[in-house]
């Protein structure tokens, strides 16, 4: 993407995507920001912290939520952008890296994004998170 550009993708995304949103806690690499303020990432086996490796985007979990929330609500894109997007792409965002796991969806019934960061410590934690993820969807649910 940078080749077609002629200019880092990462500086595109700041400024067509971040920026607009007023996303000013996302960042495209763990070297932007002041790793006192990252959560640990850990492993079982693995007695380092995995919070200094350069694994992707890192946001905070408000910035995950805005954005999600942007998208389901079509704020960013044009009508026609929001068409296209929508056909290509669910609007909800899990992930796993090494020492992390998290999970952010939009619920249309209840008007909400929810996000979960965790660190996690071994392969059963990814289907703990998504336990514990549901149980939360169902107690806001059952609020409304």
């Amino acid at each position: 993407m940078s080749n077609v550009l002629g200019y880092d993708h990462n500086q595109y995304i700041k400024d067509e995507i971040l920026t607009p949103l007023g996303l000013t806690n996302t960042f495209s690499s763990v070297h932007e920001i002041n790793l006192v303020d990252l959560m640990s990432g850990y492993y079982v086996g693995y007695e380092n912290d995995f919070k200094a490796l350069d694994q992707g985007y890192v946001a905070t979990a408000q910035d995950v939520g805005d954005f999600i929330f942007a998208l389901n609500k079509g704020t960013f894109f044009d009508e026609q952008e929001q068409a296209l997007y929508a056909s290509l792409y669910k609007y909800e965002h899990t992930g796993w890296v090494l020492g992390y796991s998290s999970i952010a969806r939009y619920y249309k019934d209840i008007d909400t994004v929810v996000v979960q960061f965790i660190n996690t410590n071994g392969d059963d934690t990814v289907m703990l998170t998504e336990i514990i993820y549901n149980r939360i969807i169902d107690i806001l649910t059952a609020q409304q």
